[in-house]
């Protein structure tokens, strides 16, 4: 194999990597960017409206549609955009309500690697089978996350082992598993659908 091939083969996997994250041109990144930091908003926004939900012994049930944003977010313009969702609206929900930043935001961080890992994949919109791969991919971001952020309320805040299992690790899995599995693909397809009408050239 020759230099000439060696330097080529290099350059289309870096541009293939820099496509996957959406950061191929500064003005990709500029959307990218932007479109993070809307969703962070936009999910700042929905943690702030109660959510009904019902409790059975230790378990929570219920819809969490904040978690949902990050997904989408993810499963639209790629995975720095879904990292970003997730830890800036972590990040400035927590300084909103609480007036600090806990655990050094990794609990953002945490959360914010449910986005990336959705965003690792590019999604067929109008293909059911993409859809479902868009489902199960939610759920494996969301386990991986929540269990960040148990490991680091245990190893940083030092949070007794029996009360992250039953706040850290049951009830977000309880309440985020079932909304992350139904609505990440439910909303991507429906805003799939409005830019398909309005705007189809962004697609």
């Amino acid at each position: 194999m020759s230099e000439e091939t060696v330097i080529e083969t290099g350059q289309v996997e870096k541009k293939s990597v820099l496509e996957k994250f959406q950061i191929q041109t500064p003005e990709m990144v500029i959307v990218t960017l932007a479109v993070a930091f809307v969703g962070a908003i936009i999910y700042i926004l929905l943690e702030m409206i109660p959510i009904p939900f019902a409790v059975f012994g230790l378990f929570k049930f219920g819809l969490a549609p904040a978690l949902v944003v990050i997904t989408v977010v993810g499963a639209i313009r790629g995975p720095i955009a879904g990292l970003l969702t997730g830890y800036l609206g972590i990040l400035l929900y927590d300084i909103i309500i609480s007036g600090v930043i806990a655990t050094f935001s990794l609990y953002g961080l945490a959360f914010g690697v449910m986005g990336f890992i959705v965003g690792l994949v590019k999604y067929d919109m109008t293909s059911g089978r993409s859809l479902g791969k868009m489902s199960i991919l939610s759920m494996i971001g969301l386990a991986f996350s929540v269990l960040l952020y148990a490991v680091f309320g245990i190893l940083v805040e030092g949070i007794p082992i029996l009360v992250v299992m039953l706040w850290q690790l049951i009830t977000p899995l309880t309440m985020g598993l079932p909304s992350v599995a139904l609505l990440t693909p439910l909303v991507t397809r429906i805003w799939y659908l409005f830019m398909e009408r309005f705007k189809p050239d962004a697609l």
